[in-house]
C-alpha cells in the first residue's frame, strides 16, 4: 500500500448489522471490509453520510437506501444476494419474491458502481436487466486469525467432552432449509462413529424460513450431533481447530465465508456441488450430491492421506481471500468511481 493517492480517499462504510442481528455473513463481511480498510491506511467511518469521498453500502434496509439516495455520484453497493437468496432463508420469501426482485433492481441500479461477491452473483445481477457496472470483487477474512493455534484442538475438545480421538465434522452458519440443516443431521445419523457439530443460530427468530420446522430438526438429532447455538464470530477458529473437516451442504449461496474460514483453518471442504463454487474454490473440496456426504464422510475418516491432500488444497485456496487483496480490489473500484466522475464533471473540450 505505497501509493500515496490512497490517503486521501475517505470512505463512509454503511451496514444495518452495527448494532444488530450479527449471526450471519454480511455482518462478517462488513465486518472483514472494515478490518481491510483500516490496515490499508484508509480514512474509513461507519454510517455517517455526507463525509467522505465513496459511499460504500453492504446492506439494503432503511440506512443502505438513505445513503443510497442521499450520497448520489460516488456509492459503491456491495451485492450479496439476489432474489434466489431469499428462498430457504425467510418465512414465506416466494410470496413477497416480486416485490423484493422489484426493490433489489431498484437499488441496484441507483449504485455508480456493483460489487458481486461472486461470479454467480454477477450473473444474477445481469438477468435482473442492470445498466451499471458490475465487477466481481469477492468476499475476503483475516486468514491469519483462522490457523489452529497449539493446544486449541484439545482445549476444545476437552470443554465439549470430545474424545481426542474422534472424527469431528463441523459446520457454521444461520439455522435454516437453505443452509441443508436436514442434511447434517442425516449424514450424522447415518456416520455415528464421527461426532457433528453445528455453531450457529436462528437470528432472525420467527422470520426465519421453516422455523418451527428448524426448531424440531435441530432438537430431533442423534447423540453424535450437537448444535452449539450462536458463537461469536472470535471464536469461531477455536471451533475449526477441534475438527477434522467442513461438512457444509448448504443448498443456495452466493459466496460461502464458512468455506474460506475453514479453508483458512487447514480443513479439508466437503460441499454440496453447487455452480457457484466451482471458479471461486476450483478442486480445492469434496464436491457432493445429497446420497454422497456420507460416503465423503467415511472416506476422509478412513484415509489420513486423502484429509492431508484436500487439506493442502484447502490451504492453498484461503489464501485468495486475504483482506490485503480485499483491500486493493476495493481501492481499484473506488478510483473508478471518482475519476469516471471527474471525467463526467469536466467540461468538455
Amino acid at each position: 500500500m505505497s501509493d500515496d493517492r490512497q490517503g486521501r480517499i475517505t470512505v463512509n462504510l454503511v451496514s444495518e448489522t452495527v448494532g444488530g442481528a450479527t449471526g450471519h455473513g454480511v455482518h462478517t463481511a462488513f465486518t472483514q471490509t472494515l478490518e481491510a480498510l483500516r490496515r490499508a491506511g484508509i480514512d474509513v467511518r461507519v454510517n455517517e453520510p455526507g463525509c467522505c469521498d465513496v459511499a460504500h453500502i453492504e446492506t439494503m434496509g432503511p440506512q443502505g437506501l438513505k445513503a443510497l439516495l442521499q450520497e448520489r455520484g460516488h456509492v459503491v453497493v456491495t451485492a450479496h444476494i439476489v432474489p434466489e437468496s431469499l428462498v430457504g432463508s425467510f418465512a414465506f420469501a416466494r410470496l413477497w419474491l416480486p416485490i423484493a426482485r422489484a426493490y433489489m433492481r431498484f437499488f441496484y441500479s441507483r449504485a455508480d458502481l456493483v460489487l458481486a461477491v461472486s461470479p454467480a452473483v454477477a450473473e444474477g445481477l445481469a438477468r435482473m436487466g442492470l445498466r451499471v457496472p458490475v465487477r466481481v470483487v469477492p468476499n475476503a477474512i483475516d486468514v491469519r486469525r483462522f490457523r489452529p493455534r497449539a493446544g486449541q484442538r484439545d482445549e476444545v475438545r476437552r470443554e465439549l467432552g470430545i474424545p481426542s480421538e474422534a472424527f469431528v465434522a463441523i459446520s457454521t452458519g444461520q439455522i435454516q432449509p437453505r443452509k441443508g440443516v436436514d442434511t447434517f443431521v442425516r449424514v450424522a445419523r447415518e456416520c455415528p462413529d464421527a461426532t457433528f457439530l453445528w455453531l450457529g443460530g436462528m437470528p432472525f427468530k420467527m422470520l426465519t424460513a421453516g422455523f418451527r420446522r428448524m426448531m424440531r430438526t435441530t432438537k430431533r438429532v442423534p447423540p453424535n450431533c450437537r448444535f452449539l447455538g450462536e458463537v461469536p464470530h472470535e471464536e469461531v477458529p477455536r471451533y475449526l481447530a477441534a475438527a477434522d473437516c467442513l461438512l457444509f451442504p448448504s443448498r443456495q449461496e452466493t459466496f460461502g465465508f464458512t468455506i474460506v474460514e475453514a479453508a483458512a483453518a487447514g480443513l479439508p471442504l466437503v460441499l454440496r456441488d453447487l455452480d457457484v463454487y466451482r471458479p471461486l474454490f476450483d478442486d480445492a473440496y469434496l464436491a457432493c450430491h445429497e446420497s454422497g456426504f456420507s460416503t465423503a464422510v467415511r472416506r476422509l475418516m478412513v484415509d489420513p492421506a486423502l484429509r492431508a491432500e484436500y487439506a493442502a488444497r484447502a490451504e492453498r485456496i484461503a489464501q485468495r481471500y486475504g483482506l490485503e487483496a480485499h483491500a486493493e480490489a476495493l481501492l481499484d473500484a473506488y478510483r473508478s468511481v471518482l475519476q469516471r466522475n471527474a471525467a463526467s464533471a469536466s467540461p468538455a473540450t
